[in-house]
């Protein structure tokens, strides 16, 4: 079957979980953890070292399926509202919106974007991520030099919504299956969130910069001591609960209080907007991310958000993963998000993807050589309904042509009294000169008023008291404002193709101040031409 891997390259560390579905109805997880050196000369040296070192751990060499999102903080973020739900309108419409709101030239970002549930009163409501080129352009060359082809780019906060699709039952509220539900990974450096309902998805989703790393600079700059000994100190002496913190650690606790901070301010008001967005209140916050394994975070974090707060459960498939201790299972969220990426049905994955147009996965056929059977019997059935409907139409199209036919000849019967199948013959007879039809005029009275009626100007008041309309010859009599108005109805109507000839008859003035005409309209004009114009 396949091997699918899902890589999370932290700002801490570099993580992999690899899901092997090559053994008969079965499938193994090994996690892997390659801690990335802080405080380096050369930190992209660092990084294409750790993900060297991680790549070689991994069992069974280069995967079939790599998922990951992107890493550090600078993914940016932006909630898009559209009227319409159209795919093809929506990208039509999406860059324009989009750079509206961005502080560079659309060219030099990537951009994807995930609907963030069903549309509603106010439209369709659209979860943009933008990343700039060089940055996405630097990850798949790094991976690239370990042979890594991923085929998902993801938003690291979307990619949480595997969470919700797949694993509903570790989410959901007892008291309120459909409620809504906010996870948040708190790394190194930034924070992912993302608000949804179990089994349904997500609603809202957000990266923003803040993390462990905060915490531990507050621990740096209380103490006065170097970075991994801040660390150090942290994690065996922090704890974020005030009625455990021993005298000599008070500071410690102060100073990790302090660093969280930056975090509290930024998630406060993303969990408010989200869940004002949804028109419903969070019912539970759930912890993963490294920087979750502090000490009584979960119990701090509650009273300061005023919501139940526990770590993300770590049951199923993730809890008997190899590689992957049981107190650090909360570590590999994310990680284990992307994997249910990989493993999900196309059907219930999210689109986001960063993968597209120019970038877009190449390498589909390998990961669906062990289904080439298949797709050659759908192609062959595909071809036989081509043949069969092919077929088909020809019976029809037949059928429909001797009825035609079998109706040319009675009506040709009925008016030449011969049988014409042939329509350019039986035309032909019934236009010449010694057919029945060849006494009909081309022209009709009714035409030829059309004709006067449409040629006279619009600016006189005209009154037409008698109308002689022939086939050669057309007498108006009438009366009108003026005698100007008459000579401007003569040259009007010998403007008119039919009307080579106007001869005026008498004009006179009545008695109530008019002037009354006479108008003889010489008629020379074919049936094509006869036909009424406007």
């Amino acid at each position: 079957m396949a091997r699918i891997l899902g890589l999370d390259l932290g700002s801490w560390s570099f993580k992999a979980l690899l899901h092997d579905t090559s053994q008969k109805a079965s499938s193994a997880r090994t996690f892997v953890e390659v801690p990335l050196p802080q405080n380096v000369e050369d930190p992209e040296a660092a990084r294409r070292a750790a993900l060297a070192r991680l790549i070689e751990l991994v069992p069974g060499g280069v995967p079939d399926l790599t998922v990951i999102s992107l890493p550090g903080p600078s993914l940016a973020t932006h909630p898009i509202n559209l009227p319409f739900s159209d795919p093809k309108r929506i990208e039509a419409t999406l860059p324009f919106e989009i750079e509206g709101v961005l502080p560079v030239d659309l060219d030099a970002v990537f951009y994807d974007y995930q609907p963030m549930g069903a549309p509603g009163p106010r439209g369709n409501e659209l979860l943009v991520g933008v990343v700039r080129r060089e940055e996405l352009f630097s990850l798949l060359s790094m991976l690239q030099e370990q042979g890594i082809d991923p085929r998902v780019v993801t938003h690291p906060a979307v990619a949480l919504q595997n969470l919700y699709t797949q694993t509903p039952p570790l989410l959901e509220v007892g008291d309120d299956p459909a409620g809504l539900v906010a996870v948040v990974d708190i790394g190194h450096r930034r924070t992912n969130v993302a608000v949804g309902i179990p089994g349904q998805g997500l609603l809202g989703a957000r990266t923003f910069a803040a993390g462990g790393f905060d915490v531990t600079r507050a621990v740096c700059n209380e103490l006065q001591l170097d970075p991994e000994d801040a660390e150090e100190l942290k994690h065996a002496q922090g704890t974020f609960d005030a009625s455990a913190v021993r005298a000599d650690a008070r500071r410690v606790h102060e100073a990790m209080v302090r660093g969280l901070q930056p975090l509290l301010r930024e998630l406060r008001p993303t969990l408010r907007a989200m869940s004002t967005r949804a028109q419903r209140p969070i019912r539970r916050l759930y912890l993963c991310g490294g920087s979750a394994e502090a000490a009584a975070i979960d119990t701090y974090l509650s009273r300061e958000l005023g919501m139940p707060v526990e770590r993300l459960p770590t049951g199923g498939d993730l809890a008997r993963t190899r590689g992957l201790e049981p107190d650090h299972a909360i570590s590999a969220g994310q990680v284990h998000a992307l994997v249910l990426r990989g493993t999900a049905p196309t059907a219930r994955s999210p689109r986001f993807n960063f993968r597209r147009g120019p970038l877009a996965f190449k390498g589909d056929f390998d990961f669906l050589k062990d289904r080439v059977g298949l797709l050659v019997a759908f192609a062959a059935t595909l071809l036989l309904l081509f043949v069969f409907s092919g077929l088909v139409r020809n019976s029809l199209l037949r059928r429909e042509e001797a009825k035609v036919d079998a109706a040319l000849c009675a009506l040709t019967q009925r008016t030449l009294g011969t049988c014409e199948k042939d329509y350019a013959r039986a035309l032909n007879l019934m236009a010449g000169q010694e057919s029945p039809i060849s006494s009909i005029p081309k022209q009709t009275a009714t035409q030829l008023l059309a004709e006067v009626v449409a040629a006279l100007p619009d600016g006189p008041d005209i009154t037409l008291d008698r109308v002689e309309v022939g086939l050669d010859r057309i007498s108006l009599r009438g009366t009108t404002s003026s005698r100007a108005a008459v000579d401007d109805m003569s040259a009007a109507l010998e403007k008119h193709r039919c009307f080579p000839q106007v001869e005026p008859g008498r004009v006179e003035t009545t008695r109530d101040n008019r002037t009354s005409f006479g108008l003889e309209i010489q008629v020379a004009c074919d049936a094509a031409e006869a036909a009424p114009q406007g």
